[in-house]
């Protein structure tokens, strides 16, 4: 009995520290270049080496970890590896490593909570609400790591699309006062802050390393999944195969963009009205019919009472 204890204890230990491990990543994920990309890369566009700054958790407690995750990583399937990688490349955590934690978390959870509700309905006596908590936490905690990716995911892709109309314009006017489309990107990157100013940088960095202007917009559209982005790109590669002027692509690309923008705030206008709707019935109708209808009420009240005695 008192090696299931410690074996209970020890599972606990592991998930609690993997979830741990995997937000500390996810928050530090500027400090640490992981593919061989990001550590040929690993220079700022002026070509000034960046000075690396490990956590703790880089130093000394993730080499420890590796390996077993590593290990644990082998008895998954091949198809499931992946698609987690990509999810995890579109939501911009790019590290296997973080695969690894990600991975482990999902599946380690789950079953530290149903070691939790075998050893306290065991050991203690505790209230059937508690079992069931325990219970619902087992699928739960199953979802919610896909759930927190989505998310994460979806926000990023909101902010490239909030930004592309605006760098588009800029990229524009850069093109037609002079500048090659390289420049011009390289002064964008240096302009837009957020996601997508992160992306373009990097673009310039795996141009800078070798590949090709069409390689590294090819794995932009790759790492961020957005329709908007993706039309851009196309049409800039497309540009370069034909010999089309990049300059009167890029003129037709911010017009469509502008539209689009005018077109998504219209529609958000539109649909203001109808989510109005449920918060209005429940909240202002009722308090409308208290203050109308109140009154009244307690008249009739008071004339029941008069006419009873």
């Amino acid at each position: 009995m008192q090696m299931i204890f410690f074996i209970m204890l020890g599972a606990v230990f592991v998930a609690v520290f993997l979830l741990t491990l995997f937000f500390s990543m996810t928050a530090f994920q500027k400090n640490a270049p992981a593919t061989s990309v990001e550590k040929l890369t690993f220079f700022d566009i002026k070509g000034k080496k960046q000075q690396p700054n490990p956590t703790f958790v880089e130093r000394i407690v993730l080499p420890v970890f590796r390996k077993f995750l590593s290990i644990f990583r082998k008895f998954l399937p091949r198809n499931l590896v992946e698609s987690v990688s990509k999810r995890l490349e579109l939501a911009g955590i790019q590290d296997n490593v973080k695969v690894d934690v990600f991975l482990g978390i999902k599946f380690f959870m789950p079953i530290v909570f149903l070691l939790v509700l075998f050893f306290v309905s065991i050991f203690f006596k505790v209230p059937t609400t508690l079992k069931m908590i325990l219970i619902l936490l087992v699928p739960v905690s199953y979802i919610f790591p896909d759930y927190y990716l989505k998310s994460k995911t979806a926000k990023r892709q909101e902010g490239i699309r909030k930004s592309l109309p605006n760098a588009l314009d800029l990229l524009t006017i850069s093109v037609e006062a002079g500048l090659g489309f390289d420049m011009a990107l390289y002064k964008v990157a240096e302009n837009i802050k957020g996601t997508l100013g992160e992306e373009f940088k990097r673009v310039i960095k795996e141009m800078e390393i070798g590949l090709s202007r069409k390689e590294a917009l090819r794995n932009l559209t790759k790492r961020t999944d957005v329709t908007d982005l993706n039309t851009f790109i196309l049409s800039i590669i497309q540009a370069d195969i034909f010999g089309i002027s990049i300059g009167k692509v890029l003129r037709i690309q911010a017009g469509e963009m502008r539209i689009k923008r005018k077109q998504a705030a219209e529609e958000k206008g539109m649909k203001a009205p109808v989510k109005l709707v449920f918060p209005t019935i429940l909240f202002l109708l009722p308090a409308l019919m208290i203050i109308v209808i109140g009154p009244a009420i307690l008249s009739v009240m008071d004339l029941l009472k008069v006419l009873n005695q």
